[in-house]
């Protein structure tokens, strides 16, 4: 039997918890005490390695996925920045950190092993850096500034040779671009903005070889306007006809469906859902979305519909204080 396991940071306990989640039942398998703030978890799952992001003294440490799904540490490795969010180009050559607070990127280079190495390379002056995605057909990266409106990319070539940031992708003004997601077919970039609660699309090759930096459409992810807008996280089903997204205010998660052929989003249904939703992943499948709810101090695990994109809650499971991050990993 397939069974999925759940990985959740919790930064006010300083500590991850690994569920074990098959369509019977749901228990903690582990609890990991990092002994500081733990924030950003990023799978590699080729490697079957994990990467949490701490603060405090700024580092990623890496873990094993063993056969069971449970975590042993295998390195650390320091960082500049205290942690917001980690990706992975598509080689899975490098690791990306974007730190909020210290307004910058940081570039690790990862070994065969998928350790990153204490070499690295940082964008400074990205105000309010909160994600980054990379392309894997056009090798770009797009990466935030959240506090001065703009997504930034660049070409990746080589660790030691790479392009300083010159083009960017300008929002309206306090809008406060958050989070990435490229659609699967690798024309379309959807950017959730925090502070107005709007989701605007990009066409990428437009961008890239017509130099055409407008966006194709800008779409409101609640129906209403609230007293604070406080969009969260973003992601796209594998399939790539849904796209989600979850708001803190509202607790909320706004469902819309793709136009594979234009890029556009159409709104089709919103759900209530944990208080204060802070982040939710996809699996790798497409088969569950499980959200993280910081006040609620809980998640909910949600079944997918293939067809429509619709959600039907099946378990809700009660968590240490405030989960923020959840990363996925199927074992067989």
């Amino acid at each position: 039997m397939k069974k999925y396991i759940i990985y959740i940071s919790l930064p006010r306990k300083n500590i991850i918890e690994v569920f074990q989640f098959n369509k019977n039942n749901i228990k903690k398998i582990q609890q990991i005490d990092i002994k500081s703030e733990i924030q950003p978890l990023k799978i590699f799952y080729e490697k079957k390695i994990i990467y949490a992001g701490v603060r405090d003294i700024p580092r990623i440490i890496t873990y094993k996925i063993q056969k069971d799904g449970l975590l042993k540490k295998i390195n650390e490795t320091k960082t500049f920045g205290n942690p917001n969010h980690i990706s992975l180009d598509s080689s899975k050559k490098y690791l990306f950190n974007s730190s909020y607070s210290g307004n910058c990127l940081t570039y690790h280079k990862l070994n065969d092993k998928g350790i990153p190495q204490e070499k690295y390379i940082i964008k400074k002056n990205i105000l309010g850096c909160h994600s980054s995605i990379f392309h894997e057909k056009y090798k770009i990266l797009f990466f935030t500034s959240l506090k001065s409106d703009k997504v930034f990319f660049e070409k990746i070539k080589n660790f030691h040779n790479h392009k300083e940031k010159k083009y960017y992708l300008k929002s309206k003004k306090n809008s406060g671009p958050r989070h990435l997601d490229i659609h699967p077919n690798k024309k379309y970039l959807y950017v959730l903005h925090e502070l107005n609660n709007t989701i605007e699309v990009w066409d990428i090759k437009k961008i890239l070889y017509e130099k055409n930096f407008n966006s194709i459409q800008t779409i409101d992810i609640l129906p209403k306007s609230l007293k604070k807008n406080w969009a969260a996280d973003i992601h796209i089903s594998p399939c790539g006809n849904f796209l989600y997204t979850c708001e803190r205010t509202s607790n909320s998660i706004s469902v819309f469906v793709i136009n594979k052929k234009t890029g556009i989003l159409q709104l089709i249904k919103i759900y209530n859902t944990e208080i204060q939703p802070r982040s939710f992943n996809i699996d790798q499948k497409g088969k569950y979305l499980i959200i993280s709810g910081q006040k609620s101090h809980s998640i909910s695990i949600y079944r997918i519909n293939k067809n429509c994109g619709s959600l039907k809650k099946i378990k809700k499971i009660k968590t240490n204080k405030e989960p923020l991050w959840i990363e996925t990993f199927l074992l067989y």
